[in-house]
């Protein structure tokens, strides 16, 4: 026993090493990385890699306290001096949750696919930032979701009567004006919306189209109208209605007289963090561009997180090659995309998640997609080039074939592509420790 304490000092100092070398190969690989996060990352690496199986690339016990480690831009020099990192606004935001009076909760919008369209990662990331900041409700809540498989963790939505709806997966509207979350749903006279929340919000902002011939909305809470919302204009133009309750409420109901084109209802607190689960299931960056970029870059401008995700790369990654005409377009779509992200918030922050290691599962032995280095390279420099932050979510789960230990973990299902619940877990609180020591910075 006296031995072992002997060599503690030894010990400590050998792990003190690793540690440095390995926040300082993180720092020489991404020189805007904020220290907190590089040490993060480099604390969470270093454990990683004392248990890592090398033959398998399984992740370890220690990978759940592997905080996400952003490539942080600098987006405003002077001097020869950065005066602001991409990320930084999201950190104000969050800061200023713990004034007296915020300005605006600490908003985030999560744009996905299938990973994120079920709001499990999501929601993990919402739950861990509402435990540091407070509740600041459900968000953004579809009418009807573009997908049946889009859901919400944050609040119960059901529909009674008729609604049509249309969005960029299936079939899209004429005018391809879709709002904030890729769907539009028209509900007939009599037809109702229904919304309950565990936690109360006070406030509804309505996300409507007013148009010539529109009806009337009615914001029902405690079964009486608070509100009645006329859609009636000369012209067809995108609509946004704000509502401040009385006291704070769980439930909400809107019916509808005559007929109403809705895109949903974002409900909110004045403070504390609400993220905005916007995952569409079989969404790629080109679907999402069927929405009117105009139209959509409006609905985003009016939402304003603090934050803006952008997490695709799912499905591309399964027919993409790995450089050529067809790489070279996904770049310019992403590009595009990320365009409309800035011009509707240039002074907010917006972060790229990277697509994960994917196995083909239809070759032989089930090698790792070539496409997905490769897109994960071109989705890093458009993000750069947009003034948007990084995380490299491929090389964090173990870089090429990686997918085969976690599918062993039951980290993800069979398909080596969607994360079952324990491995979405892990994901969000990667993703929540990663943002959370940016404000602790």
């Amino acid at each position: 026993m006296y031995a072992n304490h002997a060599m503690l000092p030894h010990c400590l100092a050998v792990v003190a090493v690793a540690m440095c070398s390995a926040m300082l190969r993180l720092l020489r690989r991404y020189p805007a990385f904020h220290a907190a996060t590089a040490i993060a990352a480099s604390l969470g690496a270093f454990a990683g890699a004392a248990a890592a199986d090398p033959t398998t690339n399984e992740p370890n016990q220690a990978a759940a306290l592997t905080a996400a480690a952003f490539d942080n831009p600098c987006i405003s020099k002077s001097g020869g001096s950065c005066n602001a990192h991409a990320l930084d606004a999201f950190v104000a935001s969050a800061n200023a949750q713990h004034n007296a009076n915020p300005a605006a909760p600490l908003r985030l919008s999560y744009i996905g696919d299938s990973l994120t369209a079920d709001d499990q990662i999501v929601d993990r990331v919402r739950t861990k930032l509402q435990r540091e900041f407070g509740n600041g409700g459900p968000g953004f809540v579809f009418v009807v979701p573009p997908h049946p498989y889009c859901q919400l963790r944050s609040a119960t939505r059901s529909v009674a009567g008729t609604w049509t709806s249309r969005g960029v997966i299936g079939a899209a509207e004429a005018d391809h004006l879709m709002g904030l979350g890729g769907s539009s749903a028209t509900g007939s006279d009599g037809a109702r919306l229904f919304i309950k929340s565990a936690a109360p919000f006070a406030t509804a902002d309505v996300f409507y189209m007013a148009q010539p011939h529109g009806g009337t909305l009615d914001l029902v809470a405690d079964k009486a109208v608070v509100k009645p919302l006329s859609t009636k204009a000369e012209q067809k133009a995108a609509g946004f209605d704000q509502t401040a309750f009385a006291s704070p409420i769980k439930q909400l109901e809107v019916r509808v007289n005559g007929s109403v084109r809705m895109f949903g209802v974002a409900l909110e607190n004045g403070r504390g963090a609400v993220v905005d689960n916007l995952g569409v299931v079989n969404g790629t960056a080109k679907t999402l561009l069927r929405n009117n970029q105009a139209h959509w870059t409006a609905q985003l401008q009016h939402r304003a997180p603090a934050l803006t995700i952008i997490m695709l790369g799912t499905n591309e990654a399964e027919w993409l090659p790995a450089a050529g005409a067809a790489l070279d377009e996904h770049e310019k779509l992403y590009g595009k995309l990320l365009a409309a992200v800035r011009a509707a918030n240039p002074t907010r922050s917006c972060l790229v998640i990277s697509p994960f290691d994917q196995l083909d599962w239809r070759q032989p032995n089930t090698p790792p997609r070539a496409s997905v280095p490769a897109m994960v390279a071109v989705q890093h420099r458009v993000a750069t080039a947009h003034g948007c932050a990084f995380w490299n979510t491929y090389e964090w789960m173990g870089g090429a074939g990686s997918s085969r230990g976690w599918a062993k973990r039951q980290l993800v299902t069979n398909d080596f592509q969607h994360p079952t619940t324990k491995g979405a877990n892990l994901i969000g609180d990667a993703l929540a420790a990663g943002l959370l020591a940016l404000t602790k910075h």
